[in-house]
């Protein structure tokens, strides 16, 4: 099992199609072994793998949302999208959950074979209604970049439409992680790049407290950035655009889709009795 580490850096969003707009904020991203979560540490005692704890990481928070194996859950995953290739090794890079809150816009699996080479990569991706798409990619390097192109199937964002493509670069967590995000229109065009460029950090109880110091607020924050920097686009005048149905796919939890369902529900009374 490889140990785990913070990467701290910053996020930035760049919107090229209609209102032009920027945002960059600081984050502090922790790369975890997913077979370390049901091991004999899980962390430490501020970084709980698999545990509850002021930082951690949990698998409800991840994959179906109902695991209690997020690395079994990983495997079977692939192989139900037909990938055959031994996974010896899966890391996760993702926000960690703080003080009992946690939303995590994007998380990325890294799945490794035995000899150590990256073969797949599965991007988690979850929207603020409580949608989640899973968009996986075989791992084909271009010098030290992975990168790939896929179609947009997902609601993200209000103000913008569910079409166009992703294309993705990714440079694996070592000293250093990138990635970098372009979402292109129905024409082809760029209309947003999303990037993250971080620096490794041991996930030492010593850098484990400075995290929780410098960044105690952090994933209630990137809630409140998201719903914030919307405002401004809605004000500089971007157009809306509601929410679709939400369609079920591989790997997701009954429950859960229940669950969304009826918050919706509940939404839309609420916006039909005046109270949103």
């Amino acid at each position: 099992m490889t140990e785990a580490h913070f990467y701290t850096g910053s996020v930035t969003h760049h919107r090229l199609s209609g209102p032009t707009h920027r945002l960059r904020y600081r984050l502090a991203y922790v790369l975890i072994d997913l077979d370390e979560m049901n091991g004999p540490r899980r962390g430490s005692r501020l970084l709980g793998l698999g545990r509850s704890g002021l930082m951690c990481v949990l698998a409800k928070d991840h994959g179906q949302g109902g695991a209690t194996d997020l690395a079994r859950w990983a495997r079977e995953f692939l192989k139900a999208q037909g990938v055959e290739a031994d996974c010896a090794r899966i890391e996760l890079l993702t926000l960690p959950r703080m003080f009992g809150y946690v939303f995590n816009p994007i998380s990325v699996y890294l799945f490794y074979d035995r000899r150590g080479a990256l073969h797949h990569i599965l991007y988690e991706v979850n929207n603020t209604f409580g949608g989640r798409k899973f968009y996986l990619a075989k791992a084909q390097a271009k010098g030290e970049r992975y990168t790939h192109e896929c179609r947009k199937t997902f609601y993200v964002s209000p103000f913008f439409d569910v079409d166009g493509g992703y294309r993705f670069w990714l440079r694996p967590p070592c000293e250093t992680v990138g990635l970098a995000i372009d979402y292109l229109g129905r024409e082809g065009d760029v209309a947003l790049k999303a990037r993250l460029a971080a620096k490794r950090r041991p996930a030492t109880q010593l850098q484990s407290l400075k995290i929780l110091v410098a960044f105690p607020f952090m994933t209630l924050g990137v809630i409140a950035a998201i719903y914030w920097e919307a405002l401004l686009l809605f004000m500089k005048g971007a157009k809306f655009r509601p929410a679709p149905t939400y369609q079920a796919e591989a790997g997701d939890n009954p429950a859960r889709l229940v669950a969304l369902d009826k918050r919706k529900k509940a939404l839309r009374q609420e916006a039909i009795h005046g109270r949103i």
